[in-house]
């Protein structure tokens, strides 16, 4: 990985440094090799982040259920409102019609 310093703006590259080591997660292998870690820590610690993760999901997915819902609800009355107004202009035509 190279990073280059342009008009000696160190605090610029340092930005860019960090951000390419956060994407290609070096930062998160330094930490965890930093110190010895047990096999059963690492366990215990791939079950939290597991439970992390389903946790998320489950947020996700009630979440995309209650737009669903809403949008349900939004065509519904979409739909009534449109019925109701077919229904007006029928009605409108049958009398007008009756007029003649």
């Amino acid at each position: 990985m190279k990073i280059y310093v342009r008009q000696n703006d160190v605090n610029k590259a340092l930005r860019i440094l960090k951000k390419k080591m956060l994407e290609e997660g070096d930062t998160k292998e330094l930490r965890s090799r930093q110190f010895f870690v047990s096999k059963g820590e690492k366990k215990r610690l791939a079950v939290k982040a597991g439970k992390k993760r389903w946790a998320k999901k489950q947020i996700l997915i009630e979440k995309n259920r209650e737009r669903k819902e809403r949008e349900m609800l939004r065509n519904r009355r979409s739909k009534n409102n449109q019925n109701r107004n077919n229904k007006k202009n029928v009605s409108k035509q049958v009398q007008n019609t009756n007029k003649r």
